[in-house]
């Protein structure tokens, strides 16, 4: 304790760690960030550098950001150890604590597709950075004819509406530049249908097939040529292309953990699924896209699993949902949100303009959520309750 407070860090700046930070009270607390970047970054926004140009900015100095009582250091953190309760910075600083929480986010991984950091080099990406997000960009208005083809490479990723929502833009944007009918967009996905979830695939797939967007299901990426432009699938198909982008795969943020069994394969680390502890720890959480939980890795998830945490920390008797409601762009001025929680499925949930002006909104007040979350959680509570799945699935069969 530190003046009878409680020392909590979060590791990470991101949307669900200045959250769970700006919400715990100042005189019970004493509360120190700790991320590499100086900045917390808007990465839904790359979808609209990719497909719009928008010029607007992503960033924002994580200090301007926390309350005045929050402590930040700009600093990786090289060894969270669980058993002693402290965390190693990148300088060999070590800061014990009384509560942790793991907010660090997920990162790409170009190395497990044989030939796709030299794809991205080509055509870019629009979930890692700002200057790849640019390459799409690039890419969509360069392409005159030929196939345009999107391809998820792995079922870990950042956002589920997302490669569709790439999809879905790019054919709007090719037909307003007037080349659409000489480009063939083509979506490969391993799943058995464009949407993985069936009640939002029976909205989805109708309007690819309406747009004319050809989808290739059961196609596992297993290696890409990007100089003869093919793709290659587990299962042997080949995906000829003259431009390509590929929904890399994501995985954990590259932190040493003792014990290291507190991490998947993949480098998410395990937690309880109602109240995101840790596994085997009472005094250590993981929030948001770090989290190996079966949860969408969207904003809206780490910024509820923030809530949980902190009213657990407050004492309050706190649990996840498994809330989703993630914003979905079907281009064209129409959006829908994919709402699901741990007791019902996804809802069959139509587009409509009103859906589509909402993701702007939420958008437009984003960085005002991170830092004044005690006053927009009432608001966002009183719209979760209205649109939670148990109403909407009534109404949307």
């Amino acid at each position: 304790m530190s003046n009878g407070r409680k020392r909590v860090i979060v590791i990470g700046g991101g949307t669900g760690g200045l959250v769970l930070a700006n919400r715990l009270p100042k005189d019970e607390f004493e509360v120190t960030v700790v991320d590499k970047q100086p900045y917390n970054y808007f990465l839904p926004w790359l979808l609209y550098i990719a497909f719009k140009g928008s010029r607007r900015s992503i960033r924002r100095e994580i200090r301007d950001l926390i309350k005045p009582w929050v402590s930040f250091i700009q600093s990786g953190a090289r060894l969270i150890n669980l058993n002693d309760r402290y965390v190693e910075l990148d300088n060999g600083k070590r800061l014990s604590y009384d509560y942790l929480v793991v907010a660090t986010g997920a990162a790409v991984d170009y190395s497990k597709v044989p030939g796709l950091g030299r794809l991205i080099e080509l055509y870019g990406d629009y979930h890692s950075n700002e200057d790849n997000a640019w390459r799409v960009w690039r890419t969509v208005n360069s392409i005159n004819e030929g196939t345009l083809a999107f391809i998820l490479a792995y079922e870990r990723y950042r956002c589920p509406p997302s490669p569709l929502e790439g999809v879905l833009l790019a054919e709007e944007l090719l037909r307003r530049r007037g080349v659409r009918d000489k480009v063939r967009v083509v979506y490969a996905t391993s799943y058995p249908r464009p949407y993985p979830a069936e009640p939002m695939n029976e909205i989805v797939e109708p309007i690819l097939k309406e747009r004319g967007v050809e989808t290739v299901t059961f196609f596992t990426l297993d290696h890409v040529d990007a100089e003869k432009g093919i793709a290659y699938s587990i299962e042997g198909e080949e995906l000829k292309f003259n431009a390509a982008i590929v929904i890399p795969p994501h995985v954990g943020v590259n932190v040493k953990y003792n014990p290291d069994d507190v991490l998947d394969p993949d480098g998410f680390v395990l937690a309880d699924n109602g109240t995101n502890r840790i596994k085997g720890f009472d005094d250590a959480f993981v929030i948001g896209d770090a989290s190996a939980l079966p949860v969408a890795k969207t904003g809206v998830t780490a910024h509820l699993q923030a809530t949980v945490v902190a009213k657990i920390l407050t004492g309050e008797d706190a649990r996840n949902t498994g809330r989703t409601h993630c914003p979905f762009d079907m281009g064209y001025g129409l959006g829908t949100f994919v709402i699901s929680d741990s007791k019902h499925g996804v809802v069959k949930y139509p587009p409509n303009r009103v859906n589509h002006f909402l993701k702007l909104t939420f958008a437009a007040s984003y960085w005002s959520m991170l830092k004044y979350p005690e006053l927009w959680d009432p608001l966002m509570e009183a719209y979760f309750d209205a649109t939670s799945p148990e109403r909407l699935i009534g109404v949307f069969r």
